[in-house]
């Protein structure tokens, strides 16, 4: 759902759903008043700070805590908890968190173990995971995550549009470096997956003083062609492609009494067919040849998965003066990437599903900024393997296809409305080639993307447009006054 920047909108909205967001907060904050002696081993913070959270209806809440002094000997004093308070919506989103705990094994348990792999990996850009776990009540379970908070920094959402062409490259740059070290690892067997995430201790009772040692997978030597498995693969890196696609195309769903618009039909050789029958239009199959999977399965890596800018850090880093700078002979400062955060999405899969994912929500709420996106996209073609066959154009066709076909299913949701507006607005198109992506349509290569505040306005006027169709059931005479000055403009 859009989420209302009007304060209005957002009152009606609460109060159709019988919550008042105020209340809300107060019941979230006293909830976790009473997690933190539990989850900090008894140390009690010096303050604890409400991180601006862009959806408040759903039940998730992050904190900054901070402490005098560590928690525990070896534990930053600036801490950033995670609350996962109730069950998540479907909404068309991706990854959603399963809505329960499974057992004693949080929701957080594998994001948090990829989270610990990539800072082996990139250790001055992931925050390090303190710990993960669920904290039982009578009404209950609640699941949480405890990361290092990295100081001086904002998210890049803040300062983007702001910046200069220049610093907008240098930033990416800095990103596909960091990228670009994920994958020097790649191609990873299930076992040496499973082996690695296993061994991410997440429990909170390890000697945070001790240097981390951690054995992440490492990319295997090639097998020779007659010492090949048999196929099809019982349960190997190939079959975890299949099965990482049919999780998208169920995650796809507008909500959760939809059954999926794709479908998966796998052959005795291991190959599947992928299929769109809830599309509204005629979609191209898409087919994967055990030789398209075995590509695939040799491009694993380590993948966010939700790599925009409200989830990278930057930080002011001065630099030294040059023969160059100012006339003063002063350092200047500049916008440095300084960290990756919220690994929640994270797993491991060919990077093409990385970018297919991107293409699939571009023009969603938080996924609206062209000119983020465009960027991304150029500065990451290399990073898409380019080998014998087309297997990754596949995955990125699939991977749009998967997600219009399940917006067909129900056209009024204002994530697929929002969708569809961002593309008139920003003038692109799907090209044939799938590796470009979105592009601007011809006679538009000039045109300027719509300022923040008019995408605002457009996601307002959404909502407003959806409550004012349901309160035409309502009698006009009962309509509240603050319903009778939002719909104003319809003539209310």
């Amino acid at each position: 759902m859009v989420v209302p920047t009007d304060p209005k909108l957002l009152s009606i909205l609460a109060d159709r759903g019988g919550v008042n967001i105020r209340q809300l907060e107060v019941g979230y904050r006293e909830f976790v008043d009473r997690m933190i002696p539990k989850v900090f081993w008894g140390a009690k913070p010096s303050s604890v700070d409400l991180i601006h959270t862009p959806e408040p209806f759903i039940a998730r809440r992050a904190y900054k805590l901070t402490f005098d002094e560590p928690p525990k000997p070896g534990v930053p004093m600036q801490l950033i908890l995670d609350v996962k308070l109730g069950p998540s919506p479907m909404n068309a989103s991706v990854f959603v968190n399963i809505t329960n705990p499974i057992g004693n094994v949080s929701t957080f348990d594998a994001a948090g173990r990829c989270q610990e792999i990539a800072r082996s990996w990139l250790p001055h850009l992931v925050p390090r995971v303190i710990r993960v776990g669920i904290f039982e009540t009578d009404d209950g379970d609640v699941d949480y995550i405890v990361t290092e908070h990295i100081p001086n920094t904002v998210t890049l959402d803040k300062v983007w549009s702001s910046l200069t062409p220049e610093s907008q490259g240098r930033i990416m740059s800095q990103l596909v470096t960091a990228l670009e070290t994920l994958q020097k690892e790649h191609g990873f067997s299930e076992k040496d997956i499973e082996e690695a995430l296993r061994a991410v201790d997440l429990s909170g009772n390890i000697d945070y003083t001790a240097p981390v040692v951690l054995n992440g997978p490492k990319t295997p030597e090639p097998i020779p062609l007659d010492q090949i498995p048999a196929w099809p693969p019982q349960f190997t890196s190939q079959k975890r492609v299949r099965l990482l696609l049919q999780r998208y195309a169920n995650e796809f769903r507008p909500a959760r009494h939809h059954s999926p618009a794709t479908t998966f039909t796998e052959r005795k050789d291991g190959s599947f067919f992928i299929r769109f029958p809830g599309a509204d239009h005629p979609m191209d199959t898409q087919g994967l040849t055990c030789r398209h999977i075995q590509e695939l399965g040799r491009a694993l890596v380590l993948c966010h998965m939700d790599l925009e800018p409200r989830n990278i850090l930057v930080k002011l880093v001065e630099q030294p003066a040059g023969p160059t700078g100012p006339a003063d002979g002063k350092p200047k400062k500049e916008l440095q990437l300084a960290g990756i955060i919220s690994w929640q999405k994270a797993t491991f899969a060919p990077f093409s599903m990385e970018r297919g994912l991107k293409d699939a929500l571009l023009g969603c709420q938080f996924n609206s900024d062209y000119a983020w996106y465009r960027l991304f996209v150029e500065r990451t073609k290399h990073l898409i393997p380019d080998r014998f066959s087309n297997a990754n154009e596949h995955v990125l066709a699939a991977m749009v296809s998967m997600r219009f076909a399940a917006r067909a299913l129900d056209c009024n949701y204002t994530t697929t409305a929002h969708q569809q507006h961002f593309y008139a607005m920003e003038k692109v198109t799907m090209t044939s080639n799938r590796e470009d992506g979105w592009v601007r349509m011809p006679g538009a290569q000039d045109h300027e993307s719509p300022s923040d505040s008019e995408y605002r306005e457009m996601g307002n006027g959404l909502v407003r447009k959806l409550l004012y169709n349901h309160f035409q059931t309502i009698p006009r005479h009962s309509w509240p006054q603050k319903i009778v000055d939002a719909f104003a403009q319809y003539g209310a």
